[in-house]
């Protein structure tokens, strides 16, 4: 992405107000290009370096440290849905996969970064945490976060019956309470409703009034403290990244979408009112 390019997205998310976001960056020059617009916009990123699972992650520390110089939080996604076999060139091999994210992990502990972990598969969950048990790495969970991707197909905002809703989180919560003892940070890094999917027979279409009403709904989540389902809003969930503010190939896309843009959805986000998030200890 060139300079100006970057700009018009940071523009963008600065319309809607964005306070946090998830960035893809593949060395360390387009990190040191985007890093210092992204803290000047005032937006907490969540930097995932572009790799397959199958590969080692080289260089994280200095990427931390480049962060933490700039004054920016460094949390750090480690591989992106590693149990796809989308993301494999072959035969999908868990224990490739585990070792690189065990020693990923190490290099950010040990720089001082947040410990990303990105999976959509509950077995891979559990058997990652296992395995970081196995390897004496306990001293990681408190410096982790979790990045679910609660997509919602065309679920409405307080859908629960299954992981398949912007509430999907709460099920890998459970994983978390049931193998480390606690619930780490969540920071979803995709998510949301696609564009005109009508997965679901149960439920309608996603057209643009839907989109816009659904969002909204989810965003006020932190306005008001409490979930669509009833629940309270819980300390652990920090933010919610919808997949994806610029795609001309994917109808996800907010902007640029060969479907066109959300422009409902993106007026209506923009006139949310300015609110401070408040957590359980603050009330």
């Amino acid at each position: 992405m060139t300079r100006p390019q970057l700009d018009r997205q940071i523009a963008r998310l600065r319309y809607l107000n964005v306070k946090w976001c998830l960035v893809l960056y593949a060395d360390e020059y387009q990190l040191e290009k985007a890093a210092t617009r992204f803290r000047d916009a005032g937006i907490y990123v969540v930097w995932r370096k572009s790799k397959r699972p199958y590969e080692r992650i080289y260089g994280l520390e200095e990427d931390v440290h480049y962060l933490q110089s700039l004054g920016m939080p460094p949390y750090m996604q480690i591989y992106n849905e590693p149990s796809l076999a989308a993301e494999w060139e072959g035969r999908i091999d868990q224990a490739a996969y585990l070792e690189n994210f065990a020693l990923a992990a190490r290099d950010i502990y040990n720089a001082g970064g947040y410990v990303g972990l990105q999976l959509v598969d509950e077995k891979w969950l559990r058997d990652t945490l296992r395995y970081l048990k196995l390897r004496k790495g306990e001293a990681i969970f408190h410096r982790m976060f979790f990045i679910p991707h609660p997509y919602a197909l065309n679920h409405p905002p307080d859908y629960t019956q299954d992981v398949n809703g912007v509430l999907g989180f709460q099920f890998y919560a459970r994983i978390f309470e049931e193998e480390i003892g606690f619930v780490p940070p969540m920071i979803a890094g995709e998510g949301g409703w696609k564009y005109n999917s009508d997965a679901d027979a149960r439920y309608p279409r996603v057209d643009d009034q839907l989109h816009r009403d659904y969002y909204v709904e989810l965003f006020n989540w932190f306005r008001t403290g409490r979930l669509s389902n009833g629940d309270p809003l819980p300390d652990y969930l920090l933010a919610f990244c919808p997949w994806l503010i610029s795609d001309k190939l994917d109808d996800n896309a907010w902007y640029d979408s060969f479907a066109g843009d959300r422009i409902m959805t993106i007026e209506a986000v923009h006139a949310l009112p300015p609110f401070t998030r408040q957590f359980s200890w603050e009330r």
